[in-house]
């Protein structure tokens, strides 16, 4: 079990304001203060790039955050532990000679990754190699939601997705919200379920099946994006549908 110290610290994060404290690739950095990220430079490349609030680690209760996002960016939840080493992948590729080039090709001359996002299924083995008990048997260990504009093969709206990280998986449409307007997610792990609101109303249920731990994170993929999270109060957790 926890000890008294280590329960206080978890009482005193839960009062305090979310921040994104490990950034993740190269292509990203803080904005005015530590609840903003951004792209560090605008290259027209499609470096992502992932931010964690991994030092505000939600394992029981309701939990409810506002995100600013401008474009493209992907918002949700994802196991609080995990961490990307570039030196980490050369043990893979003394293991698979096969993934040498591709491994090279996210790290530069620094050693720096390139681009970093949890979707992408070449990370999932090591991702699952951070894997503890206090992820427990829960197979939903990444989900998030972003903004798409419509295309030929996708529809006009908020595009919901979640991994295993063992195999894909169906992403979905979740509908039409406002983009010039904050996104809510409530994180009910009371219920293992992660529901999507704006302007204080919910707009669907995402996703079931949550338990174990788990923070807040984005991801940036494009030039001039940022995104911004702050705490929603209870009275955000209106559960008025749209």
């Amino acid at each position: 079990g926890e000890g008294w110290i280590e329960l206080y610290h978890h009482l005193l994060m839960l009062r305090s304001e979310l921040t994104f404290d490990r950034l993740l690739a190269r292509n990203i950095r803080h904005g005015a203060d530590a609840s903003t990220v951004m792209r560090k430079n605008n290259s027209g490349s499609l470096e992502s790039a992932t931010a964690l609030c991994s030092n505000h680690v939600m394992r029981a209760g309701r939990h409810f955050a506002h995100f600013t996002a401008t474009r493209r960016e992907m918002i949700g939840v994802i196991r609080p532990n995990i961490q990307v080493n570039a030196s980490d992948f050369d043990e893979y590729v003394a293991l698979d000679d096969t993934l040498a080039p591709l491994i090279r090709s996210y790290r530069n001359q620094e050693g720096e990754l390139y681009f970093f996002y949890p979707g992408h299924q070449e990370f999932w083995e090591y991702l699952m190699s951070y894997r503890t008990a206090r992820w427990s048997d829960s197979n939903v260990h990444c989900c998030y939601c972003l903004s798409v504009a419509g295309t030929l093969v996708e529809a006009d709206g908020h595009h919901f997705c979640w991994y295993d990280w063992t195999s894909q998986k169906p992403g979905r449409t979740v509908g039409r919200l406002n983009r010039n307007l904050p996104i809510g997610l409530l994180l009910d792990l009371n219920e293992g379920t992660l529901s999507i609101y704006q302007d204080g109303r919910r707009f669907a249920m995402l996703k079931d099946g949550l338990s174990g731990e788990y923070c807040w994170y984005g991801t940036i993929r494009r030039d001039h994006e940022s995104i911004a999270i702050h705490r929603g109060s209870t009275s955000d957790e209106s559960m008025t549908s749209l």
